[in-house]
């Protein structure tokens, strides 16, 4: 278990610049840290930029720094994107949090390559990653269900896994019981950074129905936009809990998914199974009917989805109470 005094500090590492969910998750942390009072909590984007931190996530209270030093008491909070540091840092204790499985494997097998490529061309570099090697300051926080699964094949034993898991822009959940759907809005949301082959054939397959992507829109903007919709289509690789799955959930948009990533396990999108896909080009036709079906009948649709609401917008107080019991 992670030691936590009042001499500690808690650095945070991530991207600069960056408004995606796991930046955003990592802003969480320090915000929520600040309001219970954990002292010397700080944000270290690497690598350094001026104004590193996004206008977006200004609703978050962060604190940065610049020079981390190399102490027992102190805590670095490492995104999988950033494990090369683990090794960087011996004396710190430090904790690795599996916010994007699939952003891991992609980024290590570019830096395996890459350090191939030097060792032919000058010398025998020293093994810096971190391999899942069991060391004694080393610690595990799943943000998924399926996080928790990947770290687990990989030898990381159940007792040594948190399960630390972010929630939505608090934007989402001011005003959560008054949303009014207008039931004659056919518009289909979908973020077009994701599952861009599978929507692009489901858009073409489908000249009748009015898609609309999510973009260039800040919080307040894609909330107003899904408490107008009635559905939100996803077939993205979803390597960690999504947060738009969650946002449109959490007003009252009924989903449509594939089955890539943490969308197959039930335990992180709590949907009924006749709402996920495997997509396959012959699944068009049924994705389809879905869909409109969907469209046609949403308040016969929607009650499916109270228990995966349910658990998002629970998500806040459990993450505060789980930060409670790791830094007592």
């Amino acid at each position: 278990m992670i030691t936590y005094t009042n001499q500690s500090k808690i650095i945070i590492f991530c991207p600069p610049n960056s408004v995606t969910g796991g930046p955003e998750a990592l802003h969480q942390l320090a915000d929520k840290l600040y309001h219970l009072e954990v002292k010397n909590v700080f944000m270290h984007y690497l690598p350094k930029r001026k104004n590193a931190k996004p206008e977006n996530y200004n609703v978050y209270k962060t604190n940065e720094i610049d020079i981390i030093e190399d102490k027992a008491e102190n805590i670095l909070i490492i995104p999988e994107s950033m494990t090369f540091l683990v090794k960087e840092y011996p004396k710190s204790q430090k904790v690795i949090w599996w916010l994007s499985v699939d952003f891991y494997k992609i980024l290590m097998d570019h830096r395996i390559k890459r350090q191939g490529i030097f060792t032919k061309l000058f010398y025998q570099q020293k093994d810096k990653e971190y391999h899942f090697e069991h060391l004694p300051n080393v610690f595990q926080w799943a943000q998924s269900y399926r996080s928790s699964v990947y770290i687990k094949n990989h030898g990381i034993p159940e007792n040594q896994i948190d399960f630390v898991c972010d929630y939505i822009n608090p934007s989402f959940l001011v005003n959560k019981d008054t949303i009014h759907k207008d039931l004659t809005n056919k518009n289909i949301l979908y973020n077009p950074r994701k599952g861009k082959k599978e929507i692009s054939q489901l858009i073409k397959s489908s000249p009748e129905l009015n898609w609309i992507p999510i973009q260039n829109m800040n919080a307040d903007q894609i909330k107003d936009l899904m408490a107008k919709s009635l559905l939100y289509v996803d077939f993205g690789e979803n390597p960690g809990r999504d947060k738009m799955l969650r946002e449109a959930v959490s007003q009252d948009c009924c989903i449509v998914s594939g089955k890539n990533g943490s969308s197959a396990f039930y335990e992180d999108l709590m949907i009924p199974e006749a709402y996920k896909f495997n997509f396959s080009e012959n699944k068009i036709p049924e994705i389809i009917s879905k869909i409109k079906n969907v469209l046609e009948n949403y308040p016969n649709h929607i009650s499916e989805f109270t228990t995966y609401k349910k658990m998002v917008l629970n998500e806040e107080i459990a993450f505060i109470e789980k930060l409670k019991e790791i830094f007592k």
